[in-house]
């Protein structure tokens, strides 16, 4: 899957291989907002969307709203 991921869509592997790193054990889940991604990676929010969205088109993502933030 990750290859896969890394030839059809780089910037979403980039984002995928950050939220990975920033699981945590107890709950196999990543509370980060859009804003902290972007900064991580040198991108712009909007960027980021677009990733997510393509991760999550993919199966790769499943995004959960927290306090009415997602």
């Amino acid at each position: 899957r990750i290859r896969n991921l890394i030839q059809s869509n780089p910037g979403a592997a980039r984002l995928y291989s950050v939220l990975s790193e920033h699981i945590d054990g107890n709950c196999g889940a990543v509370v980060a907002d859009q804003q902290f991604l972007a900064d991580q990676l040198s991108e712009t929010t909007r960027t980021i969307r677009n990733w997510v969205s393509f991760l999550e088109e993919n199966n790769c993502l499943v995004k959960i709203p927290i306090a009415g933030k997602i």
